[in-house]
């Protein structure tokens, strides 16, 4: 297959200097053909989408922020359309039912997860790849769409993996920074966009490339809105484009660019960013959830849980201390020894708290779901007393969300487990059970067994359905 990359063998001695990332990613967007769709692509892009589908579904009619977010498109204007917000209806103008679709789909921290880059690439390729195959009814096949979703996901992963940890140091989400160009390839591919309108659409979305997160301080709603703000701007910048709007060029390694700008990162390797394209798939290292939690936080969930709950009759009294290790970045944003980690008091606050999801796991479970989030919950005198036994240290041998968990007991004895990966990475992984059991755990509550089995066997088949018709179920 031919690569619209770099070859590896320049890849391998090549510097940063000089390589046109922008031309090259944009030459790539514009080139995705049915070639580059694999077996195991379509199978993980359809464990993708029908988890995708579920956590929307669920956020839909669930999360606490949603009633607001859906009032104010309202007022905005965004329900004069056509197009479908999953579990909302068919009425909204397709920026907004973009901007809609990617909040749900993060708004309960349940979405997938691409370690390397520390983001969530599903939410805004998916998103914008329903709104705008809708968009297109018939003409768009449902094998473009699944190209189109892919190729969003490589260009938000691979952008991501550049950007590094060290973005988030910075104050960045890398979800949204990335993830705007991601949703700008997914709109590209869906309408067959050239190299140089995709170079603009970029070069504009670099204007429009923002998420913060300044959000912990407070737990507040910001961060579920990331993804949804990127698709909107996404499907403005590509029709500004369209318009004929000159975007910036080499916005991403240009000495102003996107790269240089939200990333400390001295070792940038733009070689390796812009090699392989069409051969090397980085996004399928994207794992599934378990847990609706960060993902930092996932390991300590699974083995807590073990030690504590489904041994029986431990309590919070027979714990004497609990230590936590995390790489030194995770530990500034799930460890911190801030008043709103080791006793937090709403959803978002306690979805980040390495000391709250650990001792809700070791008295509860690990299958609570978003249940662990209510107020009893977050005041339960027995999580508290565990949170205030609770240790986190940064650990420079834990890579990603590899994390340690030891707990010494007051009689002496202790568990201990190192956890390179966390459930659902492909080194620990997430099968298709789980996958649908996951679904149909969400989605039942919502629409009914009968019309969630509907979804999960057209999903599973999409080859012989149309975008549309999948979207006639979500309403």
């Amino acid at each position: 297959m031919a690569s619209n990359g770099i070859s590896p063998e320049t890849a391998k001695g090549a510097t940063t200097v000089g390589i046109p990332v922008t031309k090259i990613l944009s030459t790539f967007v514009a080139n995705a053909g049915p070639q580059i769709l694999t077996n195991r692509m379509r199978e993980r892009l359809k464990e993708y989408l029908i988890d995708f589908i579920a956590v929307t579904l669920a956020a839909s009619h669930s999360s606490d922020s949603t009633v607001a977010i859906c009032n104010a498109v309202k007022a905005l204007g965004g329900q004069a359309g056509s197009s479908t917000v999953l579990g909302k209806g068919k009425m909204f103008t397709p920026q907004y039912a973009g901007l809609l679709n990617a909040a749900l789909g993060h708004s309960l921290d349940f979405d997938d997860t691409y370690a390397p880059g520390t983001l969530h690439a599903g939410v805004t390729a998916i998103a914008a790849g329903l709104t705008q195959a809708e968009l297109l009814g018939e003409v768009a096949d449902t094998d473009r769409f699944l190209i189109a979703v892919a190729v969003g996901y490589e260009i938000t992963c691979r952008l991501g993996k550049e950007l590094g940890n060290e973005a988030y140091a910075r104050g960045f989400h890398n979800t949204s920074t990335a993830g705007i160009f991601g949703a700008v390839a997914t709109i590209a591919v869906l309408k067959n966009l050239s190299v140089d309108l995709i170079e603009n659409a970029f070069g504009l979305a670099g204007s429009k490339a923002s998420g913060t997160m300044q959000y912990l301080e407070n737990g507040s709603w910001n961060k579920r809105l990331h993804p949804g703000f990127a698709v909107h701007d996404a499907f403005l910048c590509t029709a500004l484009a369209e318009a004929g709007v000159i975007g910036a060029a080499k916005i991403f390694e240009g000495p102003f660019g996107f790269l240089q700008g939200y990333s400390p990162k001295v070792d940038k390797d733009l070689a390796y960013l812009t090699s392989d394209l069409g051969q090397r798939w980085e996004f399928l290292e994207t794992s599934l959830k378990p847990y609706p939690a960060c993902r930092m936080t996932h390991g300590f969930i699974e083995h807590a849980a073990k030690f504590g709950f489904d041994k029986g009759c431990v309590t919070a009294d027979e714990v004497k201390q609990i230590t936590l290790s995390l790489s030194p970045n995770n530990v500034s944003v799930v460890g911190a020894t801030t008043k709103n980690k080791i006793h937090p008091e709403n959803m978002v606050d306690a979805q980040f708290s390495a000391y709250f999801t650990t001792a809700n796991s070791f008295l509860f479970g690990s299958a609570n779901g978003v249940r662990c989030y209510e107020k009893d919950r977050l005041s339960n005198s027995d999580i508290r007393q565990l949170c205030d036994k609770t240790t986190c240290v940064a650990d420079k041998s834990l890579r990603q969300f590899g994390s340690k968990l030891r707990i010494d007991y007051e009689n002496g004895t202790f568990d201990q487990v190192t956890i390179p990966y966390p459930l659902g990475e492909a080194q620990h992984p997430f099968t298709r059970d789980q996958v649908d059991a996951k679904f149909f755990s969400l989605v039942n509550p919502v629409l009914g067994e009968e019309r969630a089995s509907l979804i999960r066997d057209i999903v599973n088949d999409i080859e012989e359905h149309r975008v549309t018709e999948l979207l006639q179920l979500l309403l």
